[in-house]
């Protein structure tokens, strides 16, 4: 059976890029030109195309197509079409400003234009002759993106509740913590069933190290964010000189009027919304995962939502949906753009074209196929990779993160399936794959994205913020699931160690850091194994459709494993880490030539230390020293950090008759598992 869950917006085949597609190529005796029409005249906006000229036409460009309110491109053949159709606008797609010319013209974004005409011109003639021409290499129509969803969110209020406690250790005193199995799972039946403790982002250790940083921006390119809830409104972003700048007026020269918390690219007004017939609250509870805000006595935490005190990341919201409508390819492609020029540095986009194994409407099924048909699109992704961060001293470029898709399919959708991006699968609270997750060859990462169909509850799945359409206004706050839940989960860890890496001084490229967030992660490889039993569509039919998973389908398919927030920030502070398994009988040896060098035999180990709280963590009943090996006897899953401390060049630190010996420190982490180390088998 298939299904597509409300949490992931899907690109459709009536979309921007599909694969079945009526592509054209046109070439003639005396032209050797082959521009592609990449996509389909179906539901396409009547009276406009998007085409990129070949870089040899960019003087004449510059000169002629450039200037406001031209409507000529300065090619005579283009201009020859242009005349007999009623072109009202020849304008570029993406903006250029006095700050991004040089980084945009790098890129070659410059050349992409979209012609505006009389509505009543033959779409598919328009694009067939601007083909022929030798200066165009792409002709893209414009497509309005949709969404597809199934089902809305499921308000808190109308969830039967149990007395809960998962919060474990942290110190937040947000009253709806108790029910984010996601961020901190103590294993407790009374939240949701099934459950495991540990099947979550390991919010409780990592929060003991940071909680955000407000100079860290989260572009959520999505419906539009609710700037004004309650447990949001102190962690958006905000476009100072046009909050404090004239009406109607471009304050800060970005290109863009009135962009205060963002841009509208539905409607390309500064006006963000989310309340228009048709809005589901994505946006909103999207961003809740990221960075609600912590420590204010209010409905829930975000990841990296901050302490309470200012200091949770930023959320920009970059609109692309509105009630029914949706923006424009061109302008999605402009949204990313947007993004990376306006600071931000993490892309948040739970939306996705279909699997291409989806059988009733199969997306791209190659990258190669996602380059050719998605132009303008892989254009603004690859900007922002490559230019994202500018603005600030701890990463050189940015992470784009997508959901996966939910079509069940053993392939995830693209953008997320292109290499350069992060694709994230969704897992229960029992670590078991949600059962519409997409997976397979693409998946990057995988993290909690719930599944009510298997919990026969929306308490197993994500509980974040609402606007009040879909929730209530004295409690604003509710249940989603899907890999669009998941993704913000990943987004907000990779927020969380680049506040972290702002709190250290540290700095990374964004593939480093890539590198780092798909590596800090726990096995899920080891839970691959029985069935898994869920009802199809449980709120709506009850255990009528009962299904059956077989893991074993999903083992080395989930992705590089499951983001573990804490993990991250070790690899950022630059601390090593050790797996070894739960201990089953005798202690295990740890051999610490892998921290000290291969001469570590020849030191004189001194002493180590474990706080009580890890030693807690991971019930570790040993941690002794014999020679240059560390016994070890943990057995609960976890992570403990150790200390060891060695003395080299002398025989103590107080001889009167010797050289005084020199005292070294190694800190590193041991992540205790219960299938032992991680295969990491997953496609990166």
């Amino acid at each position: 059976m298939k299904k597509i869950l409300l949490s992931v917006f899907v690109l459709a085949a009536l979309g921007a890029c599909t694969k079945d597609l009526n592509e054209t190529t046109v070439s003639t005796a005396d032209n050797d030109n082959t521009a592609t029409i990449v996509n389909s005249a179906d539901e396409a906006v009547r009276g406009e195309i998007v085409v990129k000229f070949k870089p040899e036409a960019e003087s004449v460009l510059e000169s002629t197509a450039s200037r406001a309110g031209a409507t000529r491109s300065g090619v005579a053949d283009v201009d020859a079409l242009l005349e007999t159709i009623g072109t009202t606008a020849v304008e570029r797609v993406f903006t250029i400003t006095d700050s991004n010319r040089d980084k945009v013209y790098r890129s070659g974004l410059h050349l992409w234009y979209k012609l505006s005409f009389d509505e009543n011109a033959d779409l598919e003639m328009v694009a067939s002759k601007l083909a022929h021409i030798a200066q165009i290499g792409t002709v893209q129509y414009n497509i309005r993106v949709k969404r597809n969803y199934t089902r809305r969110a499921t308000a808190y209020e109308s969830v039967q509740h149990a007395t809960a406690q998962t919060r474990a250790t942290a110190a937040f005193n947000d009253p709806l913590l108790d029910y984010q199995w996601h961020f901190i799972n103590t294993g407790n039946t009374s939240v949701t069933t099934p459950i495991k403790a540990g099947s979550d982002v390991n919010c409780d250790k990592a929060w003991t190290l940071c909680t955000g940083d407000p100079s860290i921006i989260v572009a959520v390119v999505d419906e539009g964010v609710m700037y004004s809830h309650e447990d949001l409104a102190a962690n958006m972003w905000v476009n100072t000189a046009e909050k404090n700048g004239s009406s109607s007026s471009d304050d800060d020269g970005n290109g863009y009027k009135d962009d205060i918390y963002g841009y509208n690219f539905v409607s390309n007004t500064g006006k963000i919304s989310w309340d228009v017939s048709g809005d589901v609250s994505h946006g909103t509870h999207v961003a809740g995962t990221v960075a609600a805000v912590n420590g204010n006595g209010k409905g829930v935490c975000g990841i990296a939502g901050g302490s309470g005190n200012n200091d949770g990341v930023r959320i920009m919201s970059c609109q692309i949906f509105s009630g029914e409508s949706g923006a424009t390819t061109s302008n999605t492609a402009k949204a990313i753009q947007y993004a990376a020029d306006n600071g931000a540095v993490i892309l948040q986009c739970s939306w996705g074209y279909n699997s291409g194994l989806d059988t009733e409407d199969a997306g791209f099924v190659s990258e190669s196929e996602f380059n050719r048909y998605c132009s303008a699109e892989k254009a603004a992704i690859d900007y922002f990779i490559d230019n994202a961060g500018s603005a600030t001293d701890v990463i050189e470029g940015g992470i784009a993160i997508f959901a996966a898709g939910n079509e069940y399919a053993a392939m995830p959708g693209y953008p997320g399936a292109y290499e350069r991006c992060v694709s994230v699968a969704a897992i229960s609270a029992d670590y078991t794959p949600a059962s519409f997750s997409n997976y397979g060859p693409g998946v990057d990462i995988c993290a909690p994205g719930g599944d009510s169909d298997y919990a026969k509850s929306a308490a197993g799945t994500i509980l974040s913020t609402l606007t009040p359409a879909e929730s209530s206004a004295s409690n604003p706050y509710g249940y989603m699931e899907g890999t669009s839940m998941a993704c913000p989960h990943v987004s907000g860890v990779a927020a969380l160690g680049l506040s972290y890496a702002k709190k250290l001084g540290k700095h990374f490229t964004a593939s480093e850091y890539r590198t780092m967030l798909l590596t800090a992660v726990q096995d899920i490889n080891q839970y691959m194994t029985g069935t898994k039993k869920y009802y199809y569509y449980y709120s709506n039919y009850g255990t009528s459709y009962p299904e059956t998973m077989t893991l074993s389908n999903y083992n080395k398919q989930m992705g590089s494993g499951y983001s573990d927030a804490y993990l991250l920030l070790l690899q950022v502070e630059g601390t090593p880490c050790v797996t070894m398994p739960v201990t089953t009988g005798t202690a295990k040896a740890i051999d610490l030539a892998t921290f000290f060098g291969a001469g570590a035999s020849a030191l004189k180990f001194k002493s180590v230390t474990v706080s009580a709280e890890d030693k807690t963590a991971v019930n570790m009943t040993a941690c002794t020293l014999l020679g240059s090996k560390l016994y070890v006897a943990c057995y609960k899953p976890g992570v403990a950090v150790v200390t060891v401390t060695a003395l080299v060049g002398g025989t103590s630190q107080s001889s009167s008759t010797a050289p005084i010996a020199t005292e070294i420190t190694k800190k590193f982490a041991i992540v205790v598992r219960d299938g032992g180390t991680a295969s990491n088998g997953g496609w990166l």
